[in-house]
């Protein structure tokens, strides 16, 4: 049976904002393969997918809809966290192509992955004097790409503006960016309360040592369209419930 949810990570305390992943728990025995699964992907448009092929071991695959499957992503395995939480499963850990990532729920509600910070895409980072020109952005400074532009808010308290564009490899604006905000963290040597994209999502991201950084934040589920659902059925046709 094939169970597929939408979840919004990095979400603020209202649920709003986020970034969306659609997570699609495969039937047993699917044979779908990594070219049909990044199509489905394409084809939604859903800033990531993923696909649960194996919950018990937590095997899963990522990919984007700008045509390339994703070696490690944050806020798509959060989101994974959440839906598995919904579904009565408890995530200790996914198996990725990047390795093993460690996760975990907190009883309030926030959820958390541990990773190297380095088995992010290689993000740039370009700082700012105030988050009100981070906020009136239309795109990235002159000479940036692939870069997570960022401010502080209260340096103090470990809060940060950022918004992050990648035009070379044709991904527009990222609402919620937790790779980058994991390279940063570490960058800075603290953690940090990212308030992130357009409108304004919460990432969480602390350093554990020199290399690893916790991911964090809340994620909104909801029930995927009904146009979604149906592209879904195309690949996995009737053994979908």
């Amino acid at each position: 049976m094939t169970v597929a949810l939408l979840a919004h990570a990095f979400v603020n305390v209202d649920g709003d904002f986020g970034n969306p992943a659609l997570v699609i728990v495969e039937p047993e025995g699917s044979n779908a393969s990594a070219e049909q699964r990044q199509e489905l992907a394409t084809a939604l448009g859903i800033p990531a997918t993923v696909f649960v092929r194996d919950a018990a071991r937590g095997e899963l695959s990522i990919h984007s809809n700008y045509g390339q499957e994703i070696r490690f992503g944050g806020h798509p395995l959060l989101g994974t966290v959440e839906v598995l939480h919904r579904l009565g499963r408890k995530a200790k850990e996914f198996s990725v192509p990047a390795g093993r990532v460690s996760c975990r729920r907190d009883s309030d509600g926030v959820v958390w992955i541990q990773a190297p910070a380095a088995w992010s895409k290689p993000w740039r980072h370009y700082e700012m004097d105030s988050p009100d020109l981070i906020d009136a952005l239309t795109g990235l400074p002159e000479g940036e790409d692939f870069t997570q532009v960022w401010a502080w808010i209260d340096r103090e308290a470990g809060r940060v503006r950022a918004r992050l564009w990648a035009p070379r490899i044709g991904k527009g604006e990222d609402e919620a960016c937790g790779s980058a905000s994991m390279i940063l963290a570490l960058r800075l040597g603290r953690a940090l309360e990212v308030v992130h994209g357009r409108r304004g999502a919460v990432i969480l991201a602390r350093p554990v040592n020199e290399s690893d950084v916790e991911l964090g934040g809340r994620c909104r589920v909801e029930e995927p369209s009904v146009q979604v659902m149906a592209q879904i059925e195309g690949l996995y046709g009737d053994r979908r419930g």
